[in-house]
């Protein structure tokens, strides 16, 4: 097949293994053509043990590289969307999706904008909406528990989930998009953490679990999503994506434990690269 030329849209933590940092290096891994479209520059990520943080809105000059892009020609096969930082960045994706993409584009969104039941500060019900509506131009979703509440109007479920707590989330949310869910964050038991599913057509709500590490990982949701995106645009399914996502990402969490590796930059990810272009030759030969 032909090498998909993917562009990722989200910020750049400078100094963190999250969003931009991680989400290149596992696309490229994963054999797709990768380019960026930063939507901010930060010194560090914004969560906790950080103060005093930097942070470059890019929405001025995102306008300026397109102008420039559409001269060249420029066209994506897929689009991975991340964190973007205001309600004119969110309006502008639409722009950039119907412009700057081939027939057959794979638009995957991850809606940031939330964890843990409650908004990001800074953001709004206005930023809610909009993502709504930008939901609308994605082929596949990926939020967390939290935004999926957010997304649907739905009460943040008690941990630890049940399929008749999730079920009904993800079923709404499939009935307002109609496309491809992948819901991540989803408590099993206590003992496990994973994703819950469904394909763009289908009625089948699948789960994917693996084991539940102690302590709290920032750039968890970047890694998943990257590894999600990276398997589609490789013409995977959904159900293979998922298995290997969630694997990974416990992977690479032990081996951050194991290795003693302060987790305030993110996670050790980078040694089990070789894991995912593995798993992705399980699928090609």
């Amino acid at each position: 097949m032909k090498q998909p030329r993917i562009l990722v849209i989200q910020d750049i933590s400078t100094s963190c293994r999250i969003s931009m940092n991680v989400a290149v290096p596992i696309l490229s891994c994963l054999e797709n053509w990768v380019s960026i479209l930063p939507t901010a520059l930060l010194s560090t990520h914004t969560g906790k043990g950080f103060e005093g943080y930097t942070f470059l809105d890019l929405s001025a000059e995102i306008p300026v590289i397109l102008n420039h892009w559409s001269s060249l020609g420029i066209k994506f096969d897929g689009i991975v969307i991340g964190y973007l930082s205001s309600v004119e960045q969110i309006r502008l994706m639409k722009n950039i999706i119907t412009q700057f993409t081939t027939e057959e584009a794979l638009i995957v969104l991850d809606p940031v904008m939330g964890d843990h039941g409650n908004l990001y500060p800074g953001f709004s019900s206005e930023h809610v909406k909009a993502m709504r509506e930008l939901c609308q131009f994605a082929d596949v979703l990926i939020p967390n528990v939290t935004e999926a509440c957010l997304l649907t109007g739905t009460t943040y479920p008690k941990k630890p989930h049940t399929k008749k707590t999730i079920d009904p989330i993800i079923s709404k949310l499939n009935k307002q998009n109609k496309q491809s869910i992948v819901l991540s964050g989803v408590t099993g038991t206590d003992k496990q953490v994973g994703t819950a599913f469904i394909t763009k057509g289908s009625l089948e709500i699948c789960y994917a679990f693996s084991q539940v590490h102690p302590g709290h990982f920032d750039g968890v949701g970047d890694l998943f999503t990257s590894v999600i995106a990276g398997f589609l645009f490789q013409q995977q399914s959904l159900r293979r994506a998922n298995e290997v996502a969630v694997n990974y990402i416990s992977k690479v969490v032990k081996r951050t434990i194991d290795d003693q590796i302060d987790p305030l930059y993110g996670i050790a990810f980078e040694k089990d690269l070789m894991y995912l272009m593995e798993e992705l030759k399980k699928e090609t030969l």
